[in-house]
């Protein structure tokens, strides 16, 4: 992929990722195409989720839903999490991430459609074990720093259903995890030599643009459009992985 191309998928991640969600199955096949499948990838990927959930953080903390004490020990474990999954990574081989992005990115782009259906299941909440607890966090940042796409919705999801927080607190709380979780992987996989800045932070800077876009248009209006759009998008990248990069 030419890196022409590279700030124009960036600016859709960022305006498909503010409206509904999911802008990791963009980026990161994207980025696949672009360098490497595999450990490449998914380092360089860190950037985006780094900046993405960073922005996103600043946002919710401003409007006052972020509760710091509250949801700092989830973030500690997430982040922890990350540092295993992200340490493990480079082990595995570019067939079994190809793979696995086939595999996750239409479960993904199934949760970005069905968010709704989660929320119904908070009408009979009771508050879970801790140690149950514990294990959705430390799951939830061994997959985002393994993998990435959709590791801050499972943060959300654990977050809104385990724990009766609001919606916007669990999301806040969700993005401070989601920081923490993206920077600790992108440390990692800087370390270790797996992260391409020049591709990262162009595509970095097109989400910035796509992101305040998206956020200055986020309506229920807007949500019917782009949701087709990300599933157009994802299902050529995962038919260009397949076919043309196999």
């Amino acid at each position: 992929m030419e890196n022409y191309l590279l700030p124009l998928m960036g600016l859709l991640t960022g305006l498909i990722d503010s409206v509904v969600g999911g802008g990791g199955l963009i980026s990161l096949p994207t980025l696949s195409i672009a360098i490497a499948p595999g450990p490449h990838a998914i380092g360089t990927n860190k950037i985006l989720g780094t900046v993405g959930a960073a922005v996103a953080l600043f946002v919710y903390a401003r409007k006052g839903h972020l509760k710091w004490k509250e949801g700092l020990a989830f973030c500690v474990v997430c982040a922890f999490g990350s540092f295993l999954g992200s340490s493990l990574a480079p082990y595995a081989s570019k067939e079994f991430f190809r793979f696995l992005m086939i595999f996750m990115c239409p479960v993904i782009l199934w949760i970005v459609y069905n968010k709704e259906k989660f929320f119904k299941e908070r009408e009979n909440f009771t508050k879970p074990h801790p140690g149950l607890f514990f294990l959705s966090a430390i799951a939830s940042g061994f997959y985002d720093g393994f993998f990435g796409p959709g590791g801050g919705t499972f943060m959300f999801l654990s977050l809104f259903l385990g724990t009766g927080y609001p919606m916007l607190t669990a999301i806040a709380i969700s993005k401070l995890a989601n920081t923490f979780s993206a920077g600790t992987a992108l440390v990692t996989f800087s370390m270790n030599g797996f992260v391409h800045w020049k591709e990262g932070l162009i595509m970095a800077t097109g989400m910035s643009f796509g992101s305040y876009i998206g956020a200055s248009y986020a309506t229920k209006a807007a949500s019917k459009i782009v949701r087709p759009m990300l599933f157009f998008i994802v299902v050529l990248l995962m038919v260009k992985l397949i076919w043309f990069e196999g």
